[in-house]
């Protein structure tokens, strides 16, 4: 008993202690990682447990006991000229805890022409520095290496076919994450984005990436039934948006979810089916202003193995 009141101390130090740093996405800040994540608010940080974990919290790889693949499409605000993609590799290594690689991208275009594209390639490491049968803490980080093409300027045509190229950036954030649980009902989580404050472009137009700090909770009061809350603050806005989803699984192929965020106040739902060691998700989220956003992903998991 005395080891694991010792376990929430040292991880509520942490929390602390990553709080004061982060106050010191692909670049675009986009809520819609994935559509498993999507249907509940984009609340479930805290109960991450698959590769889509790389995004939202990288410590929550660590309760991968498979290597697992997914990926997802979305056309974000039903534009048709808006595109984001991605996917995620994700291998446990026993002892080693579980490694994982991701790729992001969102671009936009008009008449067959590139406007801008952001990409993000990165590099993730979670493990657990601590784990028995009454609670678990673990940490993770990711490495993300930005690249951005700002496409060409419309120029005499209008069209993009003569005008000059606006040029391109790249520079390198470091996310990090913790996450603990109790009894494995109970979580809580912390996810700093771009702790290193990136800058990218030279001394004249150098711009910083966006910052946000994010603490979640979640409880499982029966199995198969996870409820989840989060607080999400972007540094340097002073809007807090608060996040609360719930997952339902009602049988073992068939996932339930939906949720809610403020700041804009939206409102999510979905579902997954899994079936053969593959899931595919889809995600319906709502805006009080723009269009709807449909969201769609699939992903596949081995065999599980003991760890």
């Amino acid at each position: 008993m005395n080891k694991y009141r010792i376990n929430f101390t040292v991880l509520i130090g942490f929390i602390l202690l990553l709080s004061l740093a982060g106050n010191a996405q692909v670049f675009t800040q986009v809520n819609e990682i994935s559509a498993s994540i999507s249907a509940t608010g984009s609340a479930n940080m805290a109960t991450a447990d698959d590769a889509w974990a790389l995004f939202t919290n990288p410590a929550g790889l660590s309760r991968l006991r498979a290597p697992e693949l997914v990926t997802g499409f979305s056309r974000p605000y039903s534009q048709s000229f808006f595109t984001s993609q991605n996917a995620v590799a994700a291998l446990p290594l026993k002892k080693y805890g579980t490694v994982a690689i991701g790729y992001q991208n969102s671009s936009s275009t008009y008449s067959g022409k590139s406007l801008s594209t952001e990409s993000a390639y990165t590099v993730s490491h979670a493990f657990y520095l601590q784990k028995d049968i009454l609670s678990t803490l673990a940490i993770g980080y990711a490495l993300n290496i930005y690249q951005v093409d700002y496409g060409r300027s419309a120029g005499l045509s209008g069209d993009g076919s003569d005008g000059v190229n606006l040029g391109n950036g790249l520079c390198i954030g470091l996310d990090l994450g913790i996450s603990g649980s109790l009894h494995e009902r109970s979580w809580v989580g912390l996810f700093v984005k771009n702790l290193n404050s990136p800058e990218m472009g030279n001394s004249i137009t150098s711009m910083r990436l966006p910052r946000s700090l994010a603490v979640g909770f979640g409880y499982e009061p029966y199995y198969g039934l996870k409820t989840d809350f989060l607080i999400f603050q972007a540094i340097g806005n002073q809007k807090t948006q608060y996040r609360a989803g719930i997952e339902y699984q009602v049988v073992p192929w068939l996932m339930l979810r939906t949720g809610i965020n403020t700041e804009p106040n939206r409102i999510g739902f979905g579902f997954g089916i899994t079936k053969f060691n593959f899931t595919i998700n889809y995600a319906y989220v709502s805006h009080p202003v723009l269009p709807e956003t449909h969201q769609f992903s699939i992903g596949f998991k081995s065999a599980k193995y003991d760890k």
